[in-house]
């Protein structure tokens, strides 16, 4: 079995066996979180598929996260996620004589989120979040300031983040440390038709300093549609880049295709155990 294949099966079974009539953490977004959180002693695993594509030139990139979330007390989680991530692209980067090459990658990661405040019966839901990252060439430390509102079939969340990474590689013999600084801005808005079915709305901003150094600012936003039922929850959003603010790649100066894709798409699926 070729080894790019095997997280694919794996994300499979793990779905297939985890359909049962259970209740679910749902959520309405796959790139803005909200302020819920699993009550204690309670398990979930949740499968994540992010694709991304449309560089300058070929790219593609499809990353997976199998996640385990467990209740530590009725206001405070944390999970433990096995991340994965293919790259097929030219090798060239567009300039002649590139070939087709790919990569894969995994790391591992631990979050914790507690909800200092509640949608519904507090003025608005506030929750602060964190995770760390560690893989064989890089480490990444993420934290989010978590802001939801719930009035009666709409729903409104804010997110603010910051995530600091370290990448290691070797030139020369010599270990070299890149440092890169994302600020990230998550806003979302859902109706929910039902209590089973909402359709919705999610921008994302995000700002890339390299080894201190401003380089890249674009603005992504799309449509997301959420659906649960007493067995699972799933939640597809896809976000095409709308423009860029700082290092745009296109001749019209609107997009940057050489530090983000043209469009990212997120499903998410998640049972209870």
């Amino acid at each position: 079995m070729s080894k790019h294949r095997f997280p694919y099966l794996l994300l499979c079974i793990i779905s297939l066996a985890g359909l049962q009539d259970l209740f679910s953490n749902e959520r309405k977004f796959a790139f803005t979180y909200e302020t819920s959180v699993l009550p204690k002693g309670a398990r979930e695993i949740e499968l994540w598929n992010t694709d991304r594509r449309g560089r300058a030139y070929f790219y593609r990139r499809l990353d997976q996260r199998i996640e385990y979330e467990f209740g530590v007390t009725d206001n405070l989680m944390s999970a433990v996620y096995l991340n994965y991530t293919w790259r097929v692209r030219d090798s060239n980067e567009g300039a002649p004589g590139g070939a087709k090459s790919s990569s894969y990658s995994m790391s591992i990661s631990n979050e914790w989120k507690y909800k200092l405040m509640d949608r519904v019966a507090d003025p608005f839901g506030f929750a602060v979040y964190g995770e760390w990252t560690v893989g064989p060439d890089k480490q990444e430390l993420e934290g989010k300031l978590l802001f939801d509102k719930q009035l009666s079939n709409l729903l409104f969340a804010l997110n603010a983040v910051g995530e600091q990474e370290w990448s290691y590689d070797v030139v020369n013999g010599t270990t070299e440390i890149e440092e890169e600084l994302i600020a990230e801005i998550d806003l979302a808005a859902a109706y929910e038709f039902t209590p089973h079915f909402s359709v919705g709305l999610e921008a994302l901003q995000k700002t890339v300093f390299i080894n201190g150094s401003l380089k890249h600012s674009s603005l992504f936003a799309g449509p997301s549609i959420a659906f649960s039922n007493e067995y699972f929850w799933t939640v597809l959003t896809i976000q095409p880049q709308l423009t860029s603010f700082k290092g745009a790649t296109t001749q019209n100066g609107s997009l940057d295709l050489g530090e983000f894709e043209k469009v990212q798409t997120r499903l998410l699926f998640s049972f209870h155990l």
